[in-house]
C-alpha cells in the first residue's frame, strides 16, 4: 500500500458554475494551510463566489477524501418585461353564477364594464435592465433587458406624452380585445322603460335599471341588460341579452339577437337568438337558439311549447305529470337541410354570373376604339351596375351562408340531455326524427341513431331497446 501524500484536486462544473474541492488525506499529523488550498483554486482559475466559510470548515474539521462544493457561480438574471396594469376588468363573463344549493344567481354576470370621463384605465410599467451573472471562473453571464411593449390602441382614451398613462376621454363601456380597447357609448336607464320615457333606440349598448312595461320596445347595436322585470315587450340587439329578474311576455312579448340570451326565466314569449339560452325555467314559449338551450338550475323546468337549440338542449326537467304537450327539437331538420343547400346553389349561381359579367366587361375593354359605340357604352354601363348589385346581393348571401354552416357544424352530434325528469306528453325531435315520451324517465339522455331518437341513461345504458 502506497504512502499517504498531500493531494488537492479542484473540479468545475461544465457550465462553470460551481467549484468543487478534494482534499486527499494527508499523512501523520500534517495538515493543510488555507493558501494551500486557496492557490489550488486559482491554479485551476476558481476565483469567484469561493465560501470562505466552508473552507474554515474543511480545515477545522479535516474533511478529507471526499468531494466538497467551496464556490458558487452567479446566474444571470434578466430584466422585467414591461406590462400594462389595467383598472377595469379585462375577462367579463356572461354566465350567471350557480350557488351551492344549486339556485342561479343572475345578479352575479358582469357582461358590461364602464368608465367614467377622466378615470384612469391604465398604466404602463417599463421594462427593468437585468443584473449580469458570473460563473467561478470570472466569465460575465450577460442578462437580458425586458422587453418593451408598444402603446395601447383603440378609441375613447388619450395618453400622458411618456406613453405610460391612459386616460379615458369620454364616459361609457370599456372592452378589450385583441389587446385593443375601445369605450363605446352606453345608454342608462334609472328608472323603469314605459309610456313616460319612450321607446329605446341606441347604437350601443343599453342598461335598463328598472322594468321594461308592456309594448315598449328596446332596440340596440350592442347589448341589453335589463335589471327588473321584462313584460309583454320588444327586446331586440346585436349582442347579448340579459334579464335579470326575467320576462313575461304575456304571449305578445319577442326577443330576438345575434348573441346570446341570458334570463332567470321567460313565460309565454317567443325569443329567437344566434348564440346560447340559459335559463332557469320556460313556461309556454318557443324559443329558437342556432347554438344550445340550457334550462338549469335547482328549480329548473320546462312546461309547454317549442324548445329548438341547434347543437343540443340541456334541462333539469322536461314537462310536467299533468302531461302538458312540450315540444324539444335539436339537430337540423330535413328543411333547415334544404334551405342550406339551397343557399348554396344560390351563392354558385350568382359567383358564376358575376363571371360571366367581368368576361363581357373584358371583351368590351378588348374592342378597339372606332368599334365602341353609344350603344355597346351603355350596355357597359349597365352590366357595371348590374355586378355591383349582384355583388351586394352576394356578400349578404355569404355572409347567411357562413351562419348557416355554423349551425349545420353545430348540429352534428346534436343532443338533449335531461338531469331530472322527462315527463309523458313530452315529444324529442333530433334531426327531424321524433320520439314520443309514453313513460316517465329520468336521468336521461336523448340522441338520434340511423333514423330514430332513442334514450340512454347518463351512465350510457340504451333505455327502451
Amino acid at each position: 500500500m502506497g504512502e499517504l501524500q498531500k493531494k488537492v484536486i479542484v473540479r468545475i462544473s461544465y457550465d462553470e458554475m460551481e467549484g468543487y474541492l478534494f482534499l486527499a488525506k494527508p499523512p501523520g499529523d500534517e495538515c493543510y494551510t488555507r493558501s494551500e488550498i486557496i492557490s489550488a483554486l486559482h491554479v485551476q482559475n476558481v476565483k469567484y463566489g469561493i465560501d470562505e466559510t466552508v473552507l474554515d470548515r474543511i480545515l477545522d474539521e479535516e474533511h478529507y477524501d471526499c468531494e466538497i462544493l467551496v464556490a458558487d457561480g452567479t446566474l444571470a438574471q434578466d430584466g422585467a418585461d414591461g406590462f400594462f396594469e389595467y383598472n377595469f376588468e379585462t375577462e367579463l363573463s356572461d354566465k350567471p353564477k350557480i350557488r351551492e344549493d344549486g339556485s342561479v344567481d343572475y345578479w352575479d354576470i358582469r357582461a358590461i364594464e364602464t368608465v367614467e370621463d377622466g378615470q384612469v384605465i391604465a398604466t404602463y410599467e417599463e421594462p427593468t435592465d437585468g443584473h449580469n451573472g458570473m460563473t467561478v471562473t470570472g466569465r460575465v453571464i450577460p442578462a437580458r433587458r425586458g422587453r418593451p411593449l408598444p402603446p395601447l390602441t383603440g378609441k375613447g382614451f388619450d395618453r400622458t406624452p411618456d406613453n405610460r398613462t391612459y386616460v379615458a376621454n369620454c364616459s361609457g363601456k370599456i372592452e378589450m380585445l385583441n389587446n385593443r380597447i375601445a369605450i363605446l357609448p352606453i345608454y342608462e336607464v334609472e328608472g323603469d322603460v314605459d309610456i313616460t320615457t319612450g321607446n329605446v333606440d341606441f347604437r350601443g349598448d343599453v342598461v335598463i335599471h328598472g322594468n321594461v312595461a308592456t309594448g315598449a320596445r328596446v332596440t340596440a347595436t350592442g347589448s341589453v341588460t335589463i335589471d327588473g322585470i321584462a313584460e309583454g315587450c320588444t327586446i331586440e340587439a346585436g349582442k347579448d341579452i340579459i334579464l335579470r329578474q326575467g320576462f313575461l311576455g304575456a304571449y305578445k312579448g319577442r326577443i330576438r339577437t345575434k348573441g346570446s340570451v341570458i334570463a332567470k326565466f321567460i313565460e309565454h314569449a317567443t325569443v329567437e337568438a344566434d348564440g346560447m339560452v340559459e335559463l332557469t325555467s320556460a313556461l309556454n314559449c318557443n324559443i329558437t337558439s342556432y347554438d344550445k338551450v340550457c334550462i338549469n338550475g335547482k328549480t329548473a323546468n320546462v312546461v309547454g311549447g317549442t324548445i329548438f337549440g341547434a347543437s343540443g338542449v340541456d334541462a333539469y326537467s322536461l314537462g310536467t305529470a299533468a302531461e302538458v304537450k312540450t315540444i324539444i327539437r335539436a339537430g337540423i331538420s330535413r328543411t333547415f337541410a334544404a334551405q342550406a343547400e339551397e343557399l348554396r346553389q344560390h351563392v354558385a349561381d350568382l359567383k358564376d354570373t358575376i363571371e360571366k359579367i367581368n368576361a363581357g366587361l373584358v371583351q368590351f375593354d378588348a374592342l378597339p376604339e372606332e368599334l365602341k359605340d353609344d350603344a355597346k357604352r351603355e350596355q357597359r354601363v349597365l352590366l357595371l351596375r348590374t355586378r355591383i348589385a349582384k355583388q351586394a346581393e352576394l356578400a349578404d348571401l355569404s355572409t347567411k351562408l357562413e351562419k348557416t354552416e355554423a349551425v349545420l357544424e353545430r348540429s352534428r352530434d346534436a343532443r338533449v340531455r335531461v338531469t331530472k325528469a322527462v315527463y309523458p306528453g313530452v315529444a324529442v325531435e333530433i334531426n327531424g326524427f321524433m320520439n314520443v315520451i309514453k313513460e316517465e324517465q329520468s336521468a336521461i339522455e336523448f340522441r338520434e341513431r340511423k333514423g330514430k331518437v332513442i334514450m340512454m341513461s347518463l351512465a350510457g345504458t340504451i333505455v327502451g331497446w
